[in-house]
């Protein structure tokens, strides 16, 4: 037996019993189910949003004046505002796209890269 399929079989319970727990559905209303994983999402945001004091609505507009005014920028040649927000969401996404496919493939099977 090759040492792949052996390490595959050692963690396998290990890996299903977290799975289990990570996607554990909980039930709502009538037949609408809500995997445990987006409720504490949803929760870690609530939290963060009434501890920073909403802070994520408070500076929004400021935000967005720093991204498109130029007089935030730095005159000596390095990173303005706008290409740092742009640094920033490239990797943001990108890391999104790479995460959201591994959680397709794991809800969905592998018939979700298809679909």
């Amino acid at each position: 037996m090759a040492i792949d399929t052996l390490i595959d079989e050692a963690f396998k319970p290990v890996a299903d019993a977290l799975s289990g727990a990570v996607f554990y559905s909980v039930p709502l209303m009538d037949g609408l189910e809500v995997k445990l994983i987006l409720l504490w999402l949803v929760a870690a945001a609530l939290f963060f949003t009434l501890y920073l004091g909403f802070v994520n609505f408070r500076y929004f507009f400021h935000s967005w004046k720093m991204m498109f005014d130029t007089s935030y920028d730095h005159k000596d040649g390095e990173v303005s505002t706008f290409q740092a927000l742009m640094a920033s969401l490239s990797g943001t996404v990108g890391l999104g796209n790479i995460a959201g496919v591994a959680v397709a493939v794991t809800t969905g099977g592998p018939g979700a890269v298809f679909g």
